[in-house]
């Protein structure tokens, strides 16, 4: 990713290409009824549409070329990069925004997701989940308590988007079922609440239960039964990958367990009421090359192999150390081998003894919440953090929330006399993170944000037109947003943001028990028979 694009390199660029198709997600809430829990469930369902260019002006150039009879002519027949208008821009970048308002007064109030594509069709998915769960409260005289199970996902594929399309249909059903194993049924027809060891084992029970189905059980099917009408179908989300990351927060306990598989990343951002400060704290830690734990583990589960990591990717080749799908890091050579001479695929990487090398088992982190003091999560492929740092995507949703009323601005002793130039920056945010374990900062910015940009409704719309931004800077984002497909990959990464408030309080405007569409923050606004209620 390159920050501060300017005129200057569009100028240069020409190229004779179409316009890109965007895909076009499309969320359904569905009800369904299993065990004795009931299901609101919005997956993520992907079709590919062609776009239509809107209004547009053009950055083009005259190019010359020394001919064979030393001469020049005017090259032809070579198209400028059309840089779209604000209009366009910001239909672009709210054409995958959706947001709902949880009106059920029991730790979560709202949460926001936005989408902007690079590659064509997008290699990034998502998926979200609520489940009702009556809980025996053993504090309570055994009585029954009515918990909310969240869940909240983000997937950020490689070599395609199959694996994450994949992910969005199945990952958080597997480690449902897995906990509905773990919360065992009392006498009083009511779940148990496990000990924290065992909920981590079964979160990563069901990751690792989906990725053995997704690399072996199903092209072992294919091996069994070879169908080259299928074969695309089975093998193409194991010999793709993708990164995965998951939050579940029980609403009874007031719990949230981030699991990490890759280098997508979760914040919570929080207010300190002690010196009235804001201060973020990443709840997941990147899995990659660049990870001295990950090095020390692959190393002492390969000896003998100096090259299992190499300039920071796992045999030189892949950066995430642990992923869903990638096969070609998982198989055996004797493996590949079978697949690709009955099917298709790529050689097998160098340097490759001792596979598996890589892993979908997840990190999982479990943290505290506080509905009540403003806290709020934010949970992005890492797109969002190779232009932005922990502080700036917090100090952002602060100045959201402020712009928006939901808590008030601090305000020096002459505020009301003049507008301190402080407002027309982000707030002071202090990264907290566990030093021993804090990622790495990606973004390429040398300097802090000198502003930013207030237009949306949407809060993860409102971080992707600021990561885009370069500090505020309008024409920045027209001319990334412009940029088409493949072409944009080497200036941005497929962008997915999801940002969760937490708070006790019941929307008084909203019908109760329920979760509705937020149609200000969602683009179209949906269908009104989407809203459902528990």
């Amino acid at each position: 990713m390159r920050r501060g694009v300017n005129i200057a390199i569009f100028s240069g660029l020409v190229l004779g290409i179409s316009y890109y198709a965007m895909t076009n997600n499309t969320l359904r809430l569905e009800s369904s009824n299993g065990s004795n829990m009931s299901t609101i469930s919005n997956p993520f369902s992907s079709t590919t549409t062609s776009k239509t260019p809107g209004d547009q002006h053009f950055f083009s150039t005259t190019a010359t070329s020394s001919l064979s009879n030393g001469g020049s002519a005017t090259q032809q027949n070579k198209q400028g990069i059309p840089v779209f208008t604000d209009k366009e821009v910001d239909k672009r970048l709210r054409k995958y925004e959706e947001s709902y308002i949880v009106n059920r007064g029991k730790g979560v109030a709202r949460y926001d997701i936005s989408q902007l594509p690079s590659n064509n069709p997008i290699e990034d998915d998502r998926a979200e989940k609520l489940v009702q769960v009556p809980i025996q409260d053993v504090f309570s005289n055994n009585e029954k308590v009515d918990a909310d199970w969240h869940f909240w996902s983000v997937f950020d594929g490689h070599a395609g988007w199959n694996t994450s399309a994949y992910l969005r249909d199945h990952l958080i059903d597997y480690v449902i079922t897995e906990l509905n194993s773990v919360y065992k049924v009392s006498e009083k027809n009511l779940r148990l609440i496990p000990s924290n060891e065992v909920i981590d084992k079964a979160i990563k029970q069901g990751f690792v239960k989906l990725d053995d189905e997704i690399v072996n059980k199903n092209v072992q099917k294919l091996l069994d039964s070879p169908n080259k009408n299928t074969a695309a179908e089975l093998l193409m989300p194991a010999l793709s990958g993708s990164c995965a990351l998951m939050s579940f927060y029980d609403t009874h306990n007031k719990v949230l367990k981030v699991a990490v598989t890759g280098d997508s990343r979760a914040l919570l951002g929080s207010l300190n009421e002690e010196n009235n400060q804001w201060t973020v704290e990443a709840l997941s830690i990147d899995q990659t090359g660049s990870n001295p734990t990950e090095v020390a583990k692959l190393l002492s589960e390969h000896p003998n192999e100096p090259n299992v990591v190499r300039n920071g990717r796992i045999l030189g080749s892949l950066e995430p150390s642990r992923a869903f799908g990638d096969a070609r890091y998982k198989w055996a050579k004797e493996m590949q081998a079978k697949v690709y001479n009955q099917f298709f695929g790529r050689q097998s990487p160098a340097n490759l003894k001792t596979p598996p090398y890589v892993t979908a088992e997840p990190i999982i982190t479990t943290h505290e919440i506080s509905p009540t003091k403003n806290d709020f999560m934010v949970m992005a492929s890492d797109g969002l953090y190779e232009m932005l740092s922990n502080e700036e995507i917090v100090g952002l949703v602060v100045k959201w929330m402020e712009n928006k009323k939901m808590i008030k601005p601090k305000r020096g002793i002459f505020s009301s006399v003049w507008t301190s130039s402080k407002d027309k920056q982000l707030p002071e945010v202090t990264d907290i993170s566990d030093k021993a374990g804090k990622p790495k900062q990606r973004y390429r910015r040398a300097d802090n944000m000198a502003g930013y940009l207030l237009e949306d409704e949407n809060v993860a719309t409102h971080l992707i037109r600021n990561a885009l931004s370069n500090g505020g800077k309008k024409d920045d984002v027209n001319l990334l947003v412009s940029i088409p497909s493949p072409l944009s990959r080497r200036y941005r990464d497929d962008l997915t943001v999801t940002v969760v408030f937490f708070d006790d309080r019941e929307n008084p405007s909203s019908s109760s028990n329920s979760l509705e569409i937020n149609k200000e923050a969602t683009f179209g606004g949906l269908d009104e028979n989407m809203n459902s209620k528990l």
